[in-house]
């Protein structure tokens, strides 16, 4: 029986206590999908989902967008079969988050074949405020880490299609989808080494050249299924260059700052930003201090025990991996957004599993030891060891659920600057109910909220007009503004002096029409009508 089977039918008996958690996660992601309005970039998702599903843009060419195609098109399916609402665009995200729980779960079970770690490694990205905050998003990094966590399972299963089918998937997500391709390659490596697939009988020579050949082919399933994926998403933009847009691979690269080297004077800064937010993954200071000190160990452990090859390569493959993901966001000008921290999530929560679990163990070592040393007999060492072993695992891995419980808890009730909006568009809805009870035809001027108009307004019977000064929109009220009404909003953290000294001398002045409150009783939002002074 290969190895494989044994974790297979370990993992058979206790995937249902998975139910629970994922219950829980569910639990978790549900407040913060109610309570928060859309982030600038939720919006926009959610727009582009509209433009599909209406059959107004069904390839996005009218529009600058720098994602590949998978997300809109699952915005748009759910936006058909739930309606436009929030929860509706949300949906894929907090799919993507409950699935990446019994993924990381089979994940770390392949790899480790350990059931403590296994189940500390779920709890870690069940309860871990990163992933909780994202699960309740319409952003694509959700959808893309879940895509890359099944891109690994499959190619550490033996899966080597499947697995370029996901990969080439999680690129679809969202382009950095491409960080999990090195990774699923050498999870496959070290399961090559696990089941020595290099011991053949090389006597035989027909069945070596018979068994080489399938192994080749077996090989290529990968890169040709990942190509076939990544082929229908440029297949896509050409489509749409073909209409005249901008290829989303471009787009990208500009909207990401070009992708250059950070200079020498932006290291100890960008460093202090990546930190501040990275230590939100968990939150917990015991949680973030047991990965501080335990990552160091495990590489080292990985470099000098040879005898636990499997376990050791596995760490040294998870360590070199959140290193690397870390110091290229750093040393790259990536702009420090929380979000692309969210793919160190489920890693980190299988390296916390790890290195409780080895915790543990070492502490039965050493009460094994310490028996020998009172001469005890062998069964009284034995029982004892085992006794001492259990009840360190139970202890360490119910610590780390209480570690991360209030964490997760806070992170339900959208206590961390981290995922969507918290608070900064709450109101944005009833503005544009407001806005949609105008009469036909009215302007609304917008700077700050045109991709929440376009969702919220999309088939209202307004006209929305870009202002880009206040100078120009001086001059477009002069030379518009007796024909019907017009309408300004300005966000609580916008000053509306400068527009007001604009208008007076045009003769218009702003008058309030309508306000709204943030869920702690501040002003959020207020809406304008633009008069003539003459009217006053």
């Amino acid at each position: 029986m290969s190895p494989d089977t044994v974790g297979a039918r370990r993992w058979n008996r206790g995937r249902w206590a998975l139910v629970a958690l994922v219950l829980l996660g569910w639990a978790l992601r549900l407040p913060p999908i109610l309570d928060n309005r859309f982030h600038a970039d939720e919006a926009l998702y959610a727009y582009w989902g509209l433009l599909i599903g209406r059959g107004q843009d069904l390839w996005l060419a009218t529009v600058p967008v720098d994602k590949p195609p998978l997300m809109p098109y699952l915005v748009a399916g759910a936006q058909a079969l739930f309606g436009n609402s929030e929860f509706a665009v949300r949906l894929p995200g907090l799919a993507a988050g409950l699935v990446t729980i019994p993924l990381v779960a089979a994940l770390s079970n392949v790899l480790y074949d350990d059931t403590w770690v296994t189940a500390s490694a779920a709890a870690g990205v069940a309860l871990s405020p990163f992933a909780t905050l994202f699960s309740a998003t319409a952003f694509t990094d959700p959808v893309m880490v879940a895509l890359g966590l099944g891109t690994c399972l499959a190619a550490a299963r033996g899966r080597p299609g499947r697995a370029g089918l996901l990969a080439g998937l999680a690129f679809a997500a969202k382009q950095t989808g491409l960080v999990w391709v090195p990774l699923a390659a050498a999870m496959n490596m070290i399961r090559d080494c696990r089941l020595q697939i290099g011991k053949l009988q090389i006597g035989k020579s027909q069945t070596y050249d018979r068994q080489h050949l399938a192994s080749v082919v077996h090989r290529l399933l990968f890169p040709l299924c990942f190509l076939v994926v990544v082929g229908i998403a440029f297949a896509w933009d050409l489509a749409r260059g073909a209409q005249g847009a901008e290829s989303f691979w471009c787009a990208g690269v500009t909207a990401y700052g070009s992708l250059r080297l950070i200079w020498p004077q932006e290291l100890w800064a960008r460093l202090e930003d990546w930190v501040e937010l990275a230590r939100y993954l968990f939150v917990s200071p015991a949680a973030n201090g047991i990965l501080l000190a335990g990552l160091p160990v495990l590489v080292w452990r990985a470099t000098r025990h040879q005898r636990h090859a499997q376990g050791a390569l596995t760490d040294l493959l998870l360590g070199s991996f959140a290193l690397m993901y870390l110091l290229f966001h750093w040393l790259w000008a990536f702009p420090v957004w929380d979000r692309y921290l969210l793919p160190l999530a489920p890693v980190l929560a299988i390296l916390l599993g790890r290195i409780l679990a080895l915790s543990a163990s070492y502490l039965q070592l050493i009460a094994t030891y310490l028996a020998w040393g009172i001469r005890h007999s062998s069964f009284v060492i034995r029982r004892s060891s085992q006794a001492i072993g259990h009840w360190s695992l139970i202890i360490a891995h119910c610590s780390l659920v209480i570690f991360l419980a209030t964490p997760a808890w806070n992170a339900a009730h959208s206590c961390y600057p981290i995922g969507g909006d918290h608070g900064a568009y709450d109101g944005i809805d009833e503005v544009a109910a407001f806005l949609r009870n105008q009469p036909e035809g009215t302007v609304v001027y917008q700077h700050w909220l045109g991709w929440h108009y376009a969702h919220y307004v999309f088939d209202a019977p307004l006209y929305l007009a870009y202002w880009p000064s206040p100078a120009w929109l001086a001059q477009d009220v002069q030379a518009f503004g007796a024909k019907g009404a017009r309408y300004i909003t300005f966000p609580s953290w916008e000053s509306r002096a400068r527009v007001e000294q604009a208008l007076d001398s045009a003769g218009y002045v702003l008058a309030p029409a309508f306000s709204t409150t943030r869920r702690d009783g501040t002003r959020s939002f207020t809406v304008y009508q633009i008069r003539p002074l003459s009217n006053l």
